[in-house]
């Protein structure tokens, strides 16, 4: 049997924990649906201290959070990483300076899911996450190259979703009213701002929002479009 190479990932994780680990069990899954093997990626994970990078996240206090990703970045390159990925949306608001301290290439969940929507010929994309992913721009930003509106919920379910999402999702605590109250704010922005299709920008928010919930209404689950991004830059030749 001769054994598969493929550029050894590296992951930026614990941010959080469940997402972290859909990742981990995702790309085996993927890499072995790819290589139509039994064989396993190479793969380093860095699981991060998730309150220490929220907390700069918080204070709007982004060179501190520029610095500190960037030194656990360094640590899968010394690792011997060649490329790495951040497990989370939120931090992806200092993507583009972490691309340009960091010595491996990233690969990027915005991009990858702007590219994505683009191909599925969206135009006007709900978005939810926490506060900072919603509010930061840089959703906003990346699907602008591609003519895609994005539109955000009301304030009150802003603050609403952002709540539900450290007190429970980050946790793995995902229940029955939280999802139904999610699935209320989704049909009223299908009501009111006639989006095409709900970008999950939180790793965490496809555990308890799903397709099935709706009628013909698109789901961008942001992992597994992160996850198809990340599996061909490994394998690449």
């Amino acid at each position: 049997m001769s054994i598969i190479q493929n550029r050894t990932i590296g992951m930026i994780g614990g941010i959080a924990p469940p997402s972290t680990i859909d990742y981990y069990q995702k790309i085996i899954k993927g890499f072995q649906e790819k290589t139509q093997s039994n064989q396993y990626p190479s793969i380093l994970i860095n699981s991060i201290n998730m309150t220490k990078m929220l907390d700069f996240v918080f204070k709007k206090d982004l060179s501190g959070l520029v610095e500190y990703l960037n030194k656990e970045i360094q640590k899968l390159v010394d690792g011997g990483a060649d490329f790495a990925f951040l497990a989370s949306n939120t931090p992806h608001i200092v993507f583009d300076q972490l691309q340009e301290k960091s010595k491996i290439p990233l690969i990027s969940i915005v991009n990858a899911t702007a590219q994505t929507a683009q191909h599925r010929g969206a135009k006007k994309l709900g978005l939810f996450g926490l506060k900072s992913t919603m509010q930061a721009g840089f959703y906003q930003t990346g699907f602008a190259s591609k003519n895609i509106e994005i539109v955000l919920p009301p304030i009150d379910s802003q603050e609403f979703i952002h709540e539900k999402y450290l007190s429970e999702l980050v946790k793995g605590i995902f229940l029955a009213d939280t999802k139904n109250a999610l699935i209320e704010i989704v049909n009223g922005m299908i009501k009111k701002d006639a989006i095409d299709g709900l970008i999950l920008g939180g790793t965490e928010l496809p555990f308890i929002l799903h397709e099935k919930d709706f009628t013909d209404f698109e789901l961008l689950n942001t992992t597994d479009i992160h996850i198809e991004s990340i599996l061909n830059y490994a394998l690449k030749k």
